[in-house]
């Protein structure tokens, strides 16, 4: 149900929300949408960063997800979205970027204490915004997420099935703190973001020498096992409409930011993919095109010092 955002705080009359509510109902099962997404943290690099995609048509993910307050936090706030300047969101920002390190459990208990207003989906449904919201949220060594208690009875009021999960990890390897969600994607689509975020074995040959690339396999093996969203799986057989994967350097410039929008028809993990080896490319992991090039400046002076070492070796037998 993603990418479905909070009118309550609108201002609008009592008539014009009761208009639009029931618009919104007749509408809903042609934009209602599911969300996979995965924060991350790399405690060596100091970088965060996150990916996800979601099923609605011109929408983009990446601005509807991702919240970060670089070198201490980043998280996802998916569900019945927030709106980038709700009060929820500014404060949650604001506490995500103290310099004493607010706590994660903090930040997401008071995002539900700001949570107060109540959705109405029909005469015999209303149901508080916060039990419909979805969070996941990360630092550099641990990590902790929400999800509303009744997002699966909103989803089942729209005839929607799947899974709801927030699981996350700390410090995989001893560097990267993680936390994945989902929320009307097939059953399996969160267990394989978080296997392939986990993944050890370059299968895709992203490179997981750094966060870029774990948080690029974890999205593919998505696309790959055919998980991913109900809606889009249903209609098109495409895990999404748009994608993306942003990370942020501890200075708070761009260390990488691939933002797919409606993709559509083609499948956008695949859009997210060709960006991606494009950018590996020119940002190679240490050991591969980098290191190759160093090597072939080099060997000149190697093979000057090899020539140099065999020549002393000869004197030296012949005496």
């Amino acid at each position: 149900m993603d990418l479905m955002y909070s009118k309550n705080r609108s201002g609008l009359r009592p008539s014009f929300l009761l208009l639009h509510l029931a618009l919104f109902a007749l509408l809903m099962p042609t934009t209602i949408t599911a969300t996979y997404s995965i924060v991350a943290t790399d405690a060596t690099t100091r970088q965060v960063g996150g990916a996800g995609a979601t099923c609605l048509p011109k929408r983009d993910i990446y601005e509807a997800l991702y919240l970060s307050a670089p070198n201490r936090t980043v998280l996802h706030t998916q569900g019945l979205l927030l709106a980038r300047d709700d009060p929820i969101i500014i404060t949650a920002l604001d506490m995500m970027q103290e310099e004493n390190g607010t706590s994660l459990d903090a930040i997401l208990e008071e995002m539900q204490r700001l949570d107060s207003n109540n959705y109405t989906f029909s005469e015999e449904l209303e149901i508080p915004e916060v039990e419909q919201r979805q969070y996941g949220i990360a630092n550099f060594d641990s990590q902790t997420g929400y999800s509303g208690k009744s997002l699966a009875k909103v989803l089942t009021f729209y005839g929607y099935r799947g899974e709801i999960v927030n699981v996350g990890k700390d410090l995989l390897d001893d560097r990267y703190t993680y936390r994945a969600a989902g929320n009307v994607v097939k059953n399996g689509t969160v267990d394989s973001l978080q296997s392939g975020f986990e993944e050890q074995n370059d299968d895709f040959n992203f490179g997981l020498c750094d966060m870029a690339g774990k948080l690029m396999t974890a999205m593919y093996r998505v696309a790959d096992d055919e998980f991913g969203d109900l809606r889009c799986l249903g209609n098109d057989g495409t895990t999404a409409t748009g994608a993306y994967l942003h990370i942020d350097n501890p200075d708070g410039t761009e260390f990488i930011h691939i933002n797919v929008i409606d993709s559509n028809p083609k499948e956008p993990v695949e859009e997210l993919k060709e960006q991606f080896v494009k950018w590996r490319k020119k940002n190679p992991c240490d050991g591969s095109e980098a290191t190759s090039g160093a090597a072939k400046r080099m060997s000149p002076i190697i093979s000057t010092l090899v020539a140099m070492f065999g020549v002393a070796w000869l004197t030296l037998s012949q005496e």
